[in-house]
């Protein structure tokens, strides 16, 4: 795998872009260079090669077009593809008070940016594995989140690897090679969107399209010392799962979250690529809360976990915010509201079409078939008023836990147990993240504290804007947070006896 120069993250790299410092086909040559090596350093599920070279020569010939002064459809970034809703924010699952003001029309061009994308996602010509050589065919159009990336302006050099159909926190693909963990060696990179946070974390490109339904940004971005955010999603139709992105810096998440910059916002909401500097993102303090005691499982975290997040708590207050320790999200007396999230997970898993599934997946199945229509639609109405439920407990804008319970375990740790026991223990890896999943809330995942620990952000009363605004009181937003942990994790592996705590 070889590495070409890069323009200080996706930021800098569509600005080069844009400017005519780098064309999009050299930028895209480059990703496809660094992405050319053993999928276990690289997380490749397949090269895109001809894909990358084809849709940067037409970013090429569009920002030519617009240098030269020629004709771009009004507020629409100049990629290959023309998409109606390529511009549509997710609908969020909160009241319109606490979405971040005009989300829904705000566009940011991702101009000549190399993503890699899950794979998962399907793209017309391209194989798509779905994680596992059994289910591997090629695909006969483009996924929804691929073309808006597409009409945004980027560029796709490769997809990423995943688990089976995405449904476990790490990513073991069936018969394929599974992605090592560029910060811990040895260790998984956590999943199911792992091969997208290994060809970020790898340096091969700023930013790599994941979905997330129980986690599968998150935890991969905290495996690998990234920056994960899951977007709010709209719960109404039952799902779980939504993309988002890994990326090495809050910066660029918010970038690639098509989010305004910060301390931008829109000038004239006809117009909203006219902007202007505004005062800084808090006009008020927040109202803060922290836990690090587990949601779903009953586990011990481990100590520079847990002080990650009490030492985030900390500077946030020291940063001016309301800082409190907040209750359990779920009432002692129930609804165990964590066999709500597996029922329903497991019975989306059995709709799936039938196909040579692994062990695992053919047990998550099998559990599915058991919940009957009914029990899912009821599922479904505990989810639908679990928000207020939670938010008359929780009197806050957002919630700092531990990512994880504790640091990634090896590569075939949880695949060698029996399904039931695997699940559990993947439960105890990640014993906080579902609950934004139910709810349709968004989550952030951001490295802090220099120990190799994450920190979760996840909103209550406010949307993905505010939660980056929350993390840039953490650390410098325009930071590449990895290399920070790789220098931290170096420091630390010098003091340990045996190179590794």
């Amino acid at each position: 795998m070889t590495r070409d120069p890069d323009f200080s993250g996706a930021g800098g790299i569509v600005a080069a872009v844009e400017s005519g410092e780098a064309s999009a086909a050299e930028i895209a040559a480059a990703a496809v260079r660094a992405l050319d090596g053993r999928p276990e350093e690289t997380g490749v599920a397949t090269l895109t090669p001809e894909l990358a070279s084809a849709t940067a020569e037409a970013v090429d010939r569009a920002v030519r077009r617009t240098r030269a002064g020629g004709p771009l459809a009004e507020g629409r970034a100049p990629g290959p593809f023309l998409l109606d809703d390529a511009h549509a924010h997710p609908v969020t699952a909160q009241p319109a008070s606490a979405r971040p003001a005009a989300a829904h029309v705000f566009s940011r061009s991702l101009t000549g940016l190399p993503v890699a994308v899950k794979d998962l996602y399907t793209i017309d010509g391209v194989t798509c594995t779905f994680g596992s050589s059994r289910l591997s065919r090629t695909a006969d159009h483009t996924s929804d989140p691929v073309a808006r990336l597409l009409a945004r302006g980027a560029t796709i050099p490769a997809t990423t690897a995943t688990s089976e159909m995405g449904a476990t926190a790490y990513t073991e693909p069936t018969d394929l090679p599974a992605p090592d963990n560029p910060l811990l060696p040895g260790r998984t990179p956590g999943g199911s969107s792992g091969g997208s946070a290994v060809a970020v974390a790898s340096g091969a490109v700023a930013a790599a399209l994941g979905s997330d339904g129980g986690g599968s940004i998150r935890v991969p971005a905290a495996a690998c010392g990234l920056v994960g955010l899951k977007p709010a999603h709209d719960i109404r139709g039952g799902r779980l799962a939504t993309p988002g992105f890994l990326t090495r810096s809050l910066d660029d998440a918010r970038l690639l979250a098509d989010l305004p910059p910060r301390d931008w916002v829109p000038h004239d909401r006809a117009r909203p690529t006219q902007l202007f500097r505004t005062k800084p993102p808090h006009d008020r303090p927040l109202r803060i809360g922290v836990t690090v005691r587990p949601f779903h499982a009953d586990v011990e975290v481990a100590a520079h976990w847990r002080d990650a997040a009490l030492a985030a708590a900390d500077r946030l207050s020291d940063a001016g915010h309301d800082v409190v320790e907040v209750l359990p999200p779920y009432p002692p007396e129930g609804p165990d509201i964590f066999h709500t999230f597996t029922e329903v997970m497991a019975y989306f898993a059995s709709r799936l079409p039938d196909g040579d599934f692994s062990p695992m997946v053919r047990w998550v199945r099998e559990r599915g078939a058991e919940v009957s229509d009914g029990a899912a639609a009821g599922h479904q109405r505990t989810r639908l008023e679990l928000g207020d439920a939670i938010r008359a407990r929780w009197d806050v804008d957002a919630v700092i836990t531990p990512t994880l319970a504790f640091d990634p375990p090896p590569i075939g740790h949880f695949a060698a147990m029996a399904p039931q026991d695997n699940f559990l223990a993947q439960t105890e890896w990640t014993p906080w993240l579902s609950l934004w999943n139910l709810t349709g809330w968004a989550g952030l995942s951001l490295p802090f504290g220099g120990a190799g620990a994450s920190v979760h952000v996840g909103a209550v009363r406010c949307g993905e804007a505010t939660l980056l605004d929350i993390a840039a009181d953490l650390v410098d937003p325009a930071a590449d947070l990895h290399a920070a942990e790789r220098r931290a994790g170096l420091l630390r592996n010098c003091d340990v006896p045996g190179g590794r705590r």
